[in-house]
């Protein structure tokens, strides 16, 4: 049986227009421990090449602040930039694994804040949006499922959270029938 090759990103630029990229598709803020998490899926990056990344994207490409005990990424003007005009010069495999695993984790954080259920959707660069569907057990508190619904465009998207957000233990029942 022959292996696929892992691609991974190794020089300091690409993993700063990744870092950039994921902040952008997102659409929010990220923890250096998200950051952390999401770029060590598959081993995409090196743990120390994207600390050295970290260290040299502030006050140019990202905002640093302090969150909860935890750094935290936002991009400044120039950081969004970059990720429009170069995201595509990173391999399409990675910015696509990068971004899903960016939606779970970041969804699944937002679970951690005593919620049964978490909703964000993030748009990528053609258009299209990923939803991330958390959604706790009600008499343990762990997770119960974890979807992800890709759609062709933002108001789908928009639509979609909006229904489930509307009554999120009928969407859960829904599943846990669906699912029987």
């Amino acid at each position: 049986m022959k292996t696929v090759p892992r691609i991974t990103v190794k020089d300091t630029h690409s993993i700063r227009i990744l870092v950039c990229h994921l902040i952008y598709s997102l659409g929010c803020p990220l923890k250096k421990q998200q950051l952390i998490e999401i770029t060590s899926l598959e081993q995409a990056v090196n743990y120390f090449d994207l600390i050295e990344a970290l260290d040299g994207m502030e006050e140019n490409l990202c905002t640093v602040s302090e969150l909860d005990g935890d750094t935290l990424y936002a991009n400044t003007k120039l950081g969004d930039a970059a990720a429009r005009e170069f995201s595509s010069d990173l391999p399409a495999s990675v910015r696509e694994k990068m971004f899903e695993e960016a939606v779970k984790v970041y969804t699944r954080d937002a679970m951690k804040k005593d919620k049964l259920y978490a909703v964000r959707y993030a748009e990528s660069l053609d258009g299209s949006c990923t939803i991330g569907i958390s959604i706790k057990d009600d008499k343990t508190g762990k997770q119960k499922y974890y979807l992800n619904i890709c759609t062709g465009d933002k108001d789908s998207a928009e639509k979609i959270k909006n229904k489930i957000k509307t009554d999120p233990a009928q969407f859960s029942a829904y599943l846990d029938k669906y699912f029987e």
